[in-house]
């Protein structure tokens, strides 16, 4: 499992390419994400500008330095919703370490 790091408070971005069968997913048709850290739920519906997969449909981008997230290491989950599959698809988890400001 990835360990990928947020440092609170910077612009710091996790920069991830979502596999199907060691295939890249193209991202486009994806309506919206959620990825889920401990008791937090970050829905790209509310925070639009903590993700990012319109810029390259092949790439997910995280900037999650300015959500409400108490530092600590944690397993987030993502899961990502579109036209065919609207109750989501939990893609996956990966370990997240928090950093304070």
């Amino acid at each position: 499992m990835i360990t990928e790091i947020v440092y609170l408070g910077h612009d710091n971005t996790i920069d991830l390419q979502l596999k199907a069968d060691g295939t890249i997913v193209d991202l486009s048709a994806v309506t919206r994400m959620t990825l889920e850290v401990d008791s937090t739920v970050i829905d790209s519906a509310v925070s639009a500008s903590a993700f990012d997969w319109d810029t390259d449909p092949t790439k997910l981008v995280l900037a999650l330095g300015g959500e409400s997230i108490t530092a600590g290491t944690y397993k987030a989950t993502l899961t990502v919703y579109d036209p065919d599959n609207t109750d989501g698809i939990v893609w996956g988890q990966f370990n997240l370490v928090v950093r304070p400001e």
